[in-house]
């Protein structure tokens, strides 16, 4: 009976400073430990299944995930879309296929599958040998050209996949969309819009050196949102009413000379002023209470 074929991996390659990478380092930055823990209790979910692909398709898988995580699934949520923005998994592959995994990922796996493809080519050469020696057969042309054909036809399908890809275009710098995306931005919100859009996502990324695997996917992620906030808080900010300074109208404070100021008090034109012997009789109860209070 045949050995049965393995798929998967029981081990994964782990770095000895991965705590240092800027992308799990976000991860514990943001979740403590907890985070730590989510990566990479995903990285060896994903890494034993067939394709190193994990589905995530349905709301069960997401709240087996959270469980073994030991997170709530709000926690799980924000996790996973802190890992899809900084590409610690492909953005891609998740948006558009909910799907967890990587280039790195794939790139790690193949080591692995290669080399297990290495020794079963060895176990299948050394079995071929032995019943060689019972048995000699010949390879037949037959078998051999369509081995050609088979792999000329892999190298065809190839460069038309490749082929079929929609050209990207940059629209800015560090941007670049293909016309459809592009044209998809505007019917839904202005070319106006669009474009700032595509300025803001170009400025972040100059000033930061973040990559994407979709500009597009990026823009429908968090761009469009931030255009909107900014756009609402410069409303706001026209409509505050402005405050304006209150004109000098001529008065100036008098300034202090360290004498005590004196102030003549005009005349009031309905008090007439008093007679010699009225202002004598004035001065004189004056004196009387000065003598009677001293």
């Amino acid at each position: 009976m045949a050995r049965p074929r393995k798929e998967g991996m029981d081990y994964f390659p782990h770095d000895t400073d991965a705590t240092n990478d800027r992308k799990i380092e976000a991860l514990r930055l943001l979740y403590g430990n907890d985070g730590y823990a989510f990566y990479f209790i995903l990285l060896e979910m994903i890494y034993r299944e067939p394709n190193f692909e994990l589905d995530i398709s349905d709301a069960e898988t997401i709240q087996i995930l959270a469980k073994k995580v030991s997170v709530t699934e709000e926690e799980f949520s924000q996790m996973l879309s802190t890992a899809i923005k900084r590409e610690c998994f492909d953005p891609e592959a998740y948006y558009e296929r909910n799907i967890l995994t990587s280039n790195g990922i794939k790139k790690r796996a193949n080591v692995v599958v290669e080399k297990r493809e290495k020794m079963r080519e060895t176990y299948k050469n050394r079995a071929s040998s032995v019943s060689y020696a019972e048995t000699p057969q010949e390879t037949t042309p037959e078998s051999t050209q369509s081995k050609v054909k088979e792999s000329k036809r892999k190298v065809k399908d190839k460069v038309k996949e490749k082929d079929n890809k929609p050209t990207k275009i940059a629209y800015a710098e560090f941007v670049k969309l293909s016309e459809e995306e592009y044209q998809k931005l505007v019917t839904e919100h202005g070319e106006d819009f669009t474009k700032e859009c595509i300025t803001t996502l170009d400025n972040y990324k100059g000033a930061k050196g973040e990559k994407y695997a979709s500009d597009y996917r990026a823009i429908l992620k968090w761009v469009i949102d931030a255009v909107r906030d900014k756009k609402a808080k410069a409303l706001r900010a026209a409509e505050q009413p402005q405050r304006h300074a209150t004109p000098n109208r001529g008065y100036n404070r008098p300034t202090y000379s360290g004498k005590p100021a004196i102030h003549v008090v005009p005349k009031s034109p309905s008090v007439q002023e008093p007679s010699e012997e009225e202002f004598q009789a004035m001065i004189a109860k004056a004196q009387k209470l000065d003598t009677m209070f001293n």
